[in-house]
Protein backbone atom coordinates (compact mmCIF):
# COMPACT_ATOMS: atom_id res chain seq x y z
CA UNK A 1 0.00 0.00 0.00
CA UNK A 2 1.75 3.38 -1.06
CA UNK A 3 2.14 6.38 1.39
CA UNK A 4 -0.45 8.16 0.37
CA UNK A 5 -3.10 5.22 0.23
CA UNK A 6 -3.65 4.36 3.52
CA UNK A 7 -7.46 3.91 4.93
CA UNK A 8 -9.40 6.53 6.36
CA UNK A 9 -7.79 9.17 3.90
CA UNK A 10 -10.81 10.61 2.59
CA UNK A 11 -12.33 11.61 5.93
CA UNK A 12 -11.53 13.28 9.09
CA UNK A 13 -13.50 13.33 12.61
CA UNK A 14 -15.63 16.11 11.21
CA UNK A 15 -16.56 14.50 7.79
CA UNK A 16 -14.83 15.01 4.87
CA UNK A 17 -11.59 16.80 3.74
CA UNK A 18 -13.39 18.13 0.84
CA UNK A 19 -17.13 18.78 0.57
CA UNK A 20 -17.04 19.70 -2.91
CA UNK A 21 -14.16 19.26 -5.68
CA UNK A 22 -14.12 20.75 -8.98
CA UNK A 23 -11.55 18.78 -10.85
CA UNK A 24 -10.93 21.09 -13.91
CA UNK A 25 -8.47 18.31 -16.88
CA UNK A 26 -6.78 20.08 -19.24
CA UNK A 27 -5.31 16.69 -19.23
CA UNK A 28 -5.97 13.16 -18.75
CA UNK A 29 -3.38 10.40 -17.80
CA UNK A 30 -3.49 7.40 -20.17
CA UNK A 31 -4.14 5.13 -17.14
CA UNK A 32 -5.70 5.34 -13.60
CA UNK A 33 -2.82 4.29 -12.34
CA UNK A 34 -0.64 6.94 -13.46
CA UNK A 35 -2.61 9.24 -11.34
CA UNK A 36 -0.09 10.41 -8.72
CA UNK A 37 -0.92 9.13 -5.03
CA UNK A 38 -1.32 12.36 -3.93
CA UNK A 39 -3.79 13.41 -6.26
CA UNK A 40 -5.29 10.07 -5.98
CA UNK A 41 -5.96 11.01 -2.19
CA UNK A 42 -7.05 14.69 -2.73
CA UNK A 43 -10.12 12.77 -5.16
CA UNK A 44 -10.75 10.37 -2.48
CA UNK A 45 -11.04 13.03 0.49
CA UNK A 46 -13.71 14.79 -1.78
CA UNK A 47 -17.52 14.20 -1.01
CA UNK A 48 -18.48 15.18 -4.61
CA UNK A 49 -16.39 15.89 -7.23
CA UNK A 50 -17.38 17.45 -10.35
CA UNK A 51 -15.11 17.53 -13.56
CA UNK A 52 -15.53 20.09 -16.44
CA UNK A 53 -13.18 19.50 -19.67
CA UNK A 54 -12.23 22.86 -21.58
CA UNK A 55 -11.98 23.17 -24.83
CA UNK A 56 -8.31 24.60 -25.63
CA UNK A 57 -7.35 25.73 -29.24
CA UNK A 58 -4.37 27.06 -30.56
CA UNK A 59 -4.78 31.17 -31.43
CA UNK A 60 -5.36 30.93 -34.93
CA UNK A 61 -8.05 27.93 -34.26
CA UNK A 62 -9.46 30.28 -31.26
CA UNK A 63 -9.67 33.29 -34.04
CA UNK A 64 -10.49 31.73 -36.78
CA UNK A 65 -13.30 30.05 -34.86
CA UNK A 66 -12.15 26.69 -35.71
CA UNK A 67 -12.69 25.01 -32.84
CA UNK A 68 -15.13 21.86 -33.47
CA UNK A 69 -12.40 19.45 -33.17
CA UNK A 70 -11.25 20.88 -29.83
CA UNK A 71 -14.22 20.18 -28.77
CA UNK A 72 -14.19 16.91 -29.80
CA UNK A 73 -11.34 15.93 -27.96
CA UNK A 74 -12.68 17.79 -24.98
CA UNK A 75 -15.67 15.89 -24.96
CA UNK A 76 -13.45 12.66 -25.25
CA UNK A 77 -11.16 13.83 -22.29
CA UNK A 78 -14.05 14.45 -20.35
CA UNK A 79 -15.39 10.99 -21.05
CA UNK A 80 -11.87 9.31 -19.90
CA UNK A 81 -11.61 11.30 -16.96
CA UNK A 82 -15.27 9.97 -15.83
CA UNK A 83 -14.47 6.27 -16.44
CA UNK A 84 -11.14 6.87 -14.33
CA UNK A 85 -13.29 8.34 -11.48
CA UNK A 86 -15.92 5.61 -11.48
CA UNK A 87 -13.02 2.85 -11.72
CA UNK A 88 -11.46 4.27 -8.32
CA UNK A 89 -15.15 4.20 -6.88
CA UNK A 90 -15.47 8.26 -7.09
CA UNK A 91 -19.20 8.96 -8.23
CA UNK A 92 -18.00 12.06 -10.49
CA UNK A 93 -20.22 14.00 -12.76
CA UNK A 94 -19.42 16.39 -15.79
CA UNK A 95 -20.68 17.98 -18.15
CA UNK A 96 -18.81 19.81 -21.38
CA UNK A 97 -18.57 23.40 -21.18
CA UNK A 98 -17.31 25.24 -23.88
CA UNK A 99 -15.41 28.99 -23.98
CA UNK A 100 -11.89 30.09 -22.37
CA UNK A 101 -10.28 28.25 -19.71
CA UNK A 102 -11.13 31.09 -17.08
CA UNK A 103 -14.57 31.05 -18.21
CA UNK A 104 -15.23 27.68 -17.86
CA UNK A 105 -13.70 27.95 -14.41
CA UNK A 106 -16.11 30.51 -13.36
CA UNK A 107 -19.17 28.86 -14.89
CA UNK A 108 -18.58 25.52 -12.79
CA UNK A 109 -17.44 27.15 -9.69
CA UNK A 110 -20.70 29.55 -10.00
CA UNK A 111 -22.48 26.59 -10.40
CA UNK A 112 -21.06 23.88 -8.12
CA UNK A 113 -19.81 25.76 -5.45
CA UNK A 114 -16.73 23.95 -4.58
CA UNK A 115 -14.58 24.22 -1.86
CA UNK A 116 -10.97 22.73 -3.66
CA UNK A 117 -10.40 22.99 -7.31
CA UNK A 118 -8.03 20.41 -9.02
CA UNK A 119 -6.36 21.34 -11.73
CA UNK A 120 -4.84 18.50 -14.46
CA UNK A 121 -2.34 20.33 -16.60
CA UNK A 122 0.26 19.56 -19.82
CA UNK A 123 3.63 20.01 -18.94
CA UNK A 124 4.57 23.33 -19.00
CA UNK A 125 6.74 22.42 -22.25
CA UNK A 126 3.50 21.60 -24.02
CA UNK A 127 0.86 24.09 -22.44
CA UNK A 128 -1.39 25.85 -24.82
CA UNK A 129 -1.01 29.67 -24.56
CA UNK A 130 -4.66 29.57 -21.84
CA UNK A 131 -2.62 27.93 -19.60
CA UNK A 132 0.10 29.43 -18.67
CA UNK A 133 0.16 31.42 -15.10
CA UNK A 134 -3.60 29.37 -15.14
CA UNK A 135 -2.99 27.96 -11.46
CA UNK A 136 -2.02 31.64 -10.29
CA UNK A 137 -5.41 33.26 -11.98
CA UNK A 138 -7.50 30.47 -10.66
CA UNK A 139 -6.08 31.13 -7.18
CA UNK A 140 -6.14 35.18 -7.51
CA UNK A 141 -9.64 35.07 -9.19
CA UNK A 142 -11.47 32.43 -6.65
CA UNK A 143 -9.44 32.62 -3.05
CA UNK A 144 -9.54 28.68 -3.49
CA UNK A 145 -6.73 26.01 -2.61
CA UNK A 146 -5.62 24.39 -5.44
CA UNK A 147 -4.12 21.36 -6.28
CA UNK A 148 -1.46 21.26 -9.47
CA UNK A 149 -0.12 18.51 -11.56
CA UNK A 150 1.60 17.84 -14.84
CA UNK A 151 0.59 15.42 -17.48
CA UNK A 152 3.21 14.43 -20.27
CA UNK A 153 1.67 14.05 -24.10
CA UNK A 154 1.61 10.41 -23.33
CA UNK A 155 -0.65 10.87 -20.76
CA UNK A 156 2.03 9.89 -17.83
CA UNK A 157 2.85 12.13 -14.30
CA UNK A 158 5.04 12.02 -11.80
CA UNK A 159 4.02 9.51 -9.11
CA UNK A 160 6.20 10.14 -6.63
CA UNK A 161 5.78 8.36 -3.16
CA UNK A 162 7.60 10.01 -0.50
CA UNK A 163 6.97 12.25 2.18
CA UNK A 164 4.57 15.37 1.61
CA UNK A 165 7.22 18.61 1.36
CA UNK A 166 5.28 20.96 3.91
CA UNK A 167 7.32 24.76 3.16
CA UNK A 168 7.01 26.89 6.14
CA UNK A 169 8.25 30.54 6.68
CA UNK A 170 6.56 31.68 10.18
CA UNK A 171 3.84 33.14 8.10
CA UNK A 172 -0.14 32.81 8.63
CA UNK A 173 -0.58 31.12 5.39
CA UNK A 174 2.26 28.51 5.90
CA UNK A 175 0.73 27.57 9.41
CA UNK A 176 -2.87 27.29 7.81
CA UNK A 177 -1.59 25.21 4.75
CA UNK A 178 0.26 22.96 7.43
CA UNK A 179 -3.11 22.45 9.48
CA UNK A 180 -5.15 22.00 5.78
CA UNK A 181 -2.58 19.01 4.73
CA UNK A 182 -3.19 17.41 7.96
CA UNK A 183 -6.65 17.53 6.89
CA UNK A 184 -6.43 15.97 3.46
CA UNK A 185 -3.45 13.21 4.01
CA UNK A 186 -4.15 12.48 7.66
CA UNK A 187 -1.11 10.70 9.80
CA UNK A 188 1.27 10.71 6.19
CA UNK A 189 5.02 11.43 6.87
CA UNK A 190 6.23 14.77 5.79
CA UNK A 191 9.35 17.49 6.31
CA UNK A 192 9.18 20.26 7.11
CA UNK A 193 11.33 22.66 5.16
CA UNK A 194 12.45 26.80 6.05
CA UNK A 195 14.70 28.19 3.51
CA UNK A 196 17.08 30.97 4.60
CA UNK A 197 19.53 33.05 2.69
CA UNK A 198 23.21 34.17 3.35
CA UNK A 199 22.10 37.57 5.54
CA UNK A 200 25.42 39.42 3.73
CA UNK A 201 23.58 38.35 0.41
CA UNK A 202 20.61 39.75 1.56
CA UNK A 203 21.62 42.95 2.32
CA UNK A 204 23.71 43.83 -0.69
CA UNK A 205 21.22 46.57 -2.39
CA UNK A 206 21.89 48.65 0.74
CA UNK A 207 25.40 50.05 -0.90
CA UNK A 208 28.26 49.69 1.50
CA UNK A 209 30.95 52.64 2.29
CA UNK A 210 33.45 53.34 3.88
CA UNK A 211 32.16 54.77 6.43
CA UNK A 212 29.49 51.19 7.29
CA UNK A 213 30.14 49.48 10.43
CA UNK A 214 32.35 45.95 10.22
CA UNK A 215 30.35 43.32 9.96
CA UNK A 216 30.40 39.49 11.55
CA UNK A 217 29.44 37.32 8.21
CA UNK A 218 30.04 33.98 10.52
CA UNK A 219 28.21 35.35 12.94
CA UNK A 220 25.25 36.29 10.76
CA UNK A 221 24.95 33.11 9.51
CA UNK A 222 25.23 30.83 12.59
CA UNK A 223 21.59 33.52 13.68
CA UNK A 224 20.54 33.14 10.51
CA UNK A 225 20.83 29.32 10.61
CA UNK A 226 19.40 28.90 14.08
CA UNK A 227 16.58 30.76 13.54
CA UNK A 228 15.40 29.03 10.11
CA UNK A 229 15.92 26.12 12.41
CA UNK A 230 13.39 27.39 15.32
CA UNK A 231 11.22 27.86 12.42
CA UNK A 232 11.31 24.41 10.66
CA UNK A 233 10.99 23.08 14.70
CA UNK A 234 7.67 25.22 15.18
CA UNK A 235 6.15 23.95 11.81
CA UNK A 236 7.04 20.20 12.58
CA UNK A 237 5.19 21.24 16.07
CA UNK A 238 2.28 22.09 14.26
CA UNK A 239 2.27 19.29 11.61
CA UNK A 240 2.04 17.29 14.23
CA UNK A 241 -0.77 18.67 15.89
CA UNK A 242 -2.61 18.16 12.18
CA UNK A 243 -1.79 14.59 12.78
CA UNK A 244 1.41 14.41 10.16
CA UNK A 245 4.34 12.81 11.21
CA UNK A 246 6.95 15.29 10.34
CA UNK A 247 10.37 16.54 10.69
CA UNK A 248 12.34 19.39 10.12
CA UNK A 249 14.40 20.64 7.33
CA UNK A 250 16.24 23.98 7.58
CA UNK A 251 18.65 24.72 4.43
CA UNK A 252 20.29 27.68 3.18
CA UNK A 253 19.02 28.77 -0.27
CA UNK A 254 21.42 29.49 -2.80
CA UNK A 255 19.72 31.08 -5.42
CA UNK A 256 15.86 31.50 -5.56
CA UNK A 257 13.87 30.29 -2.57
CA UNK A 258 11.33 28.13 -5.33
CA UNK A 259 14.47 26.50 -6.72
CA UNK A 260 15.75 25.50 -3.73
CA UNK A 261 12.09 23.91 -2.81
CA UNK A 262 12.22 22.25 -6.14
CA UNK A 263 15.74 20.63 -5.75
CA UNK A 264 14.42 19.19 -2.22
CA UNK A 265 11.24 17.86 -3.40
CA UNK A 266 13.23 15.91 -6.36
CA UNK A 267 15.69 14.86 -3.82
CA UNK A 268 13.73 13.68 -1.24
CA UNK A 269 11.40 12.02 -3.56
CA UNK A 270 8.32 13.73 -2.01
CA UNK A 271 4.67 12.83 -2.87
CA UNK A 272 3.54 16.91 -2.95
CA UNK A 273 4.53 20.13 -2.13
CA UNK A 274 2.31 21.95 0.10
CA UNK A 275 2.63 26.12 0.68
CA UNK A 276 0.76 29.21 1.15
CA UNK A 277 -0.68 31.37 -0.89
CA UNK A 278 1.53 34.29 0.15
CA UNK A 279 3.97 34.84 3.20
CA UNK A 280 7.30 35.39 3.44
CA UNK A 281 9.65 33.75 0.52
CA UNK A 282 12.66 32.66 2.64
CA UNK A 283 12.26 34.12 6.02
CA UNK A 284 13.11 37.65 6.14
CA UNK A 285 15.89 37.31 3.63
CA UNK A 286 13.74 37.68 0.65
CA UNK A 287 10.76 39.23 0.64
CA UNK A 288 9.96 40.15 -2.87
CA UNK A 289 7.45 38.24 -5.02
CA UNK A 290 5.54 35.17 -5.05
CA UNK A 291 6.80 31.66 -4.39
CA UNK A 292 4.10 30.10 -4.49
CA UNK A 293 3.29 30.77 -8.49
CA UNK A 294 7.61 30.17 -9.23
CA UNK A 295 6.75 26.15 -7.31
CA UNK A 296 4.02 25.76 -9.90
CA UNK A 297 4.87 27.00 -12.82
CA UNK A 298 8.00 24.60 -12.65
CA UNK A 299 7.12 21.47 -11.06
CA UNK A 300 6.54 18.39 -12.01
CA UNK A 301 4.88 16.44 -8.86
CA UNK A 302 2.07 18.02 -7.58
CA UNK A 303 1.57 21.26 -5.84
CA UNK A 304 -0.97 22.26 -2.85
CA UNK A 305 -1.08 26.23 -2.64
CA UNK A 306 -3.67 26.81 0.03
CA UNK A 307 -4.98 30.73 0.59
CA UNK A 308 -5.21 31.59 4.06
CA UNK A 309 -8.79 33.46 3.75
CA UNK A 310 -10.89 30.75 3.07
CA UNK A 311 -9.20 27.70 4.72
CA UNK A 312 -11.21 25.65 6.76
Amino acid sequence: MSNLEAPSLSMTDHGPAIERLLFVADAAVADVDDLPPAVRATIDAADAVYVVTPTLPGRLAWLADDVNGFRHVADERLDVVLGHMSSIGTDAQGLPRRGSVLTVIADAVADFAPDHILLALQGAEHANWQERRLSEHVEDRFGLPVTTYAVDPAGHTATADGPLLLCYDGSADAAHAIKRAGELFPGRSALVVTVWHDPLTSLGGIGWSAETPAVDGGELDREAAENAGRVAAEGVRMAEQAGLTAQPLAVQGRGSVWKAILELADRNDTAAIVMGSRGLTGLRSALIGSVSSAVVGHAARPTLVIRRSLVR
